[in-house]
């Protein structure tokens, strides 16, 4: 229970398990809420799975087979909660958390609950939209895709 705890009161994690609660269950009353569920319950498993699994791991296991089968479990997860706030809520909503996601607000997310210093170069973000093109992106080609990503899921939301 201790560690519970301590995980709870570790940066701003605790902000972003609140967040995802209220979320929830004002998605509730209002489904386009759980777009941004998506996103900060995409980030926990994130924050939970790759800073406090991986990070802090003890393995003889090559790091690349260790990142490579996290990342099959994290977009496995990520499918299995597309589906859940599709059949709970509504599939465009679940469409712009995807959105968001996709458009890399998540890993933003996740600097900012760990309160880590943003990168100045985010090389693995070759799966997003721009990172597709580019390969390595900037803080700032990040931050503006992001931005993006959310005036989309946004605009998907409110036009539906």
């Amino acid at each position: 229970m201790s560690e519970l705890i301590n995980i709870l009161k570790y940066r701003l994690v605790w902000i972003n398990i609140t967040a995802a609660i209220i979320a929830v269950i004002i998605s509730f009353y209002w489904y386009g809420f759980s777009a941004f569920a998506f996103v900060l319950i995409s980030n926990l498993f994130d924050i939970f799975g790759y800073h406090f699994a991986l990070i802090r791991r003890t393995t003889q296991l090559p790091e690349k087979i260790i990142i490579r089968s996290y990342r099959i479990n994290q977009f496995l997860f990520d499918v299995l909660l597309l589906l859940m706030i599709g059949f709970v809520f509504d599939w465009i909503a679940a469409l712009a958390g995807w959105i968001m996601k996709n458009f890399g607000l998540q890993d933003v997310l996740y600097y900012i609950f760990l309160k880590m210093k943003l990168p100045d170069k985010w090389t693995w973000m070759k799966w997003t939209p721009l990172g597709f093109f580019k390969g390595t992106l900037s803080k700032s080609e990040v931050l503006i895709q992001s931005f993006i990503g959310i005036l989309i899921a946004v605009l998907l939301l409110i036009l539906r």
